[in-house]
Parts: structure tokens; C-alpha cells; sequence
């Protein structure tokens, strides 16, 4: 039924707390060229109408100047308003995870539903509910950088998605260090993998001193090597020059470079054991296989070449 906006009033217990402003006027424009496509729901309260869902579709109209929307009306209770503006806003609109996870938190105070009762509920699977009210752990400094995001992109400077905060708690971190992991992916613009290869070389690393380098130093995919740091905490322990604060001479300047150490490393671990392991290997190949690696070691070789060519001009 048609329903006038003057008529239509906020639910005082709106799940839904934060709006992108260009998301809102895209919809605004969307609403004044093709009307509401999907209809709002409200329940009827003294004499007036309460919104349980559409909030954010109530604010388009205004914004575009209609004087009425179309509305689902029923009387449902306090209860079923948080699960049905839940699960509304969760599959229809673009809801901040901070949100979602506040919402979720609400419904269980208010029905005592364990996470189980939840997902048993329709309102979204269990270990997604689990991933969301996780982010409620985190300070409130981390939680106003969480926004909407793609698993395998980097979110705006600044920010993360959920993803990176569950890839960070996956690491087994302790909460200062996945504090400190966090903000540097938000400075930095990482995507979510990045941040978890951060997350795993500081829990590789050999002390705070090492802690502490591996997060002033830019992201990079040959410092941030959890496996490279590994080995590297096994052979020199904590007294590892890589992470000591030094003012080496100027002839010698580059080779105390933490990057410079790294791929050094790197090549030398190629060069004096997985060389001669893939040699063993091939050994036991048949003639067909030993052709094909035979194969894939030119195409290397030739890039190797190729690149150092570049760097010895």
C-alpha cells in the first residue's frame, strides 16, 4: 500500500547506522528516474507508521523529493523488527561490517539466541556471524577503519575490509601486534593477502626489535616473508644484524639494506638448496618428465639472463 513519508517514522532501534553519501545520492537519482523498485516495511504505531526496514530507501525519497513510497505493513513485534531489519539490510543493502556486527549483537541481547540459533534462523551462516561480531573485539580505533571491500583488493587508504581483520586473528597474533599489522595495512593500502604475510613474518620474527623493523619497513613481498624470516630466526637467532639499527660506511651502505639482505638470502637459499634438491629429484624422473622441467628451467634461465642483463648496465 502507499504510505505518506510524513506518515513514516525512524525505528528508535534502526540497526543501520552509517551511509555512504554517494551511495545515497546514486539512489536518490535511481529513485527519481524509475520510482522504488523495492517496497519498505513498517508496522503501525499510534497512528503513524514505524519503519522496520528502508531506512535508507526513506532517506532517497525525501532526498528525491517523493511524497510517498509503497510499504509492506505489519504488526510484528520488537523482536522480529531486529531480525527481519537484519536480514533485510544484510541481503539487499550495503551495510558497513561494523553495522552488521552491532545488529547482530543487539538480536542476541534481545532473543539470548546463541550464534547457532542465529544462522538456524535464516539470518546468515554461522561462520560468517562468527567473523562479524569478532570485529567487536577489536578497539574502537580499528573498528571505524573497517568498511565494505573485496577479499583480494586493497581497501581505500586508510581502511580494511573484514577480510584483512579475519586473516590477521587467523595468524594467532596477539591483539597489540594485530593492532599494529592492521594500521599498517590501512596506511599502506594493502590487500587482505598482504596483510596476512605481514601478520605471519611479525609472528616469524625474532624478538621486538625484529617485530618492530618488519613493520616500519614498507610492504614488500621479499621482507615480508614469513618463511624467509623463519629460517633466518633459526640460523641467527635474535641477534640478527637484519633488524639492528646501523650507520654502515658509505662504499658499504647498500648491502646493509634490509631488501638488498633479503633477496640475497633468497638467492643464495635457490643457489645452495633447492638447486641441488631439484637436481636429486630429476634423477628419478622418467625421460618425458626430466623434458618438460628441462623445459621450464630454460624459460627461467632465459629470464634470469634477461634480468641480469638490466641490472649490471
Amino acid at each position: 500500500m502507499k504510505i505518506k513519508l510524513s506518515d513514516i517514522k525512524p525505528s528508535p532501534r534502526a540497526i543501520r547506522k552509517t551511509w555512504s553519501e554517494e551511495g545515497l545520492e546514486e539512489l536518490a537519482q535511481s529513485i527519481k528516474e524509475h520510482g522504488l523498485i523495492v517496497p519498505i516495511k513498517v508496522r503501525p504505531t499510534n497512528g503513524k507508521f514505524e519503519l522496520v526496514y528502508g531506512h535508507r530507501r526513506v532517506k532517497a525519497m525525501r532526498r528525491a523529493g517523493l511524497q510517498e513510497a509503497e510499504a509492506f505493513v505489519e504488526a510484528v513485534n520488537d523482536t522480529e523488527v531486529l531480525v527481519q531489519a537484519l536480514i533485510e539490510n544484510v541481503q539487499r543493502e550495503e551495510m558497513f561490517p561494523i553495522d552488521i556486527a552491532k545488529a547482530l549483537f543487539a538480536v542476541q541481547e534481545e532473543t539470548g539466541w546463541s550464534q547457532k540459533d542465529m544462522a538456524r534462523r535464516g539470518i546468515m551462516g554461522e561462520s560468517s556471524i562468527q567473523h562479524y561480531m569478532a570485529l567487536l573485539t577489536e578497539s574502537p580505533q580499528i573498528q571505524k577503519m573497517i568498511v565494505r571491500g573485496a577479499d583480494v583488493v586493497g581497501a581505500p587508504k586508510g581502511t580494511v575490509t573484514e577480510h584483512h581483520i579475519r586473516l590477521v586473528r587467523q595468524s594467532g597474533l596477539p591483539q597489540s601486534d594485530r593492532e599494529a599489522v592492521i594500521k599498517k595495512a590501512a596506511k599502506e593500502g594493502l590487500t587482505a593477502d598482504q596483510t596476512r604475510r605481514v601478520a605471519e613474518t611479525v609472528k616469524a620474527a625474532p624478538g621486538e626489535q625484529a617485530k618492530k623493523k618488519v613493520l616500519q619497513w614498507e610492504y614488500s613481498p621479499v621482507l615480508h616473508d614469513p618463511e624467509r624470516v623463519k629460517a633466518r630466526a633459526d640460523q641467527y637467532g635474535a641477534h640478527d644484524t637484519l633488524y639492528r639499527e646501523r650507520t654502515p660506511k658509505a662504499d658499504k651502505g647498500w648491502r646493509d639494506a634490509p631488501e638488498v639482505k633479503a633477496i640475497i638470502d633468497s638467492i643464495r637459499q635457490v643457489h645452495n638448496s633447492f638447486l641441488p634438491d631439484w637436481q636429486k629429484s630429476t634423477q628419478k624422473m622418467s625421460p618425458e618428465a626430466r623434458k618438460f622441467v628441462g623445459r621450464l628451467v630454460r624459460n627461467l634461465a632465459t629470464d634470469l639472463k634477461t634480468w641480469s642483463d638490466k641490472l649490471e648496465r
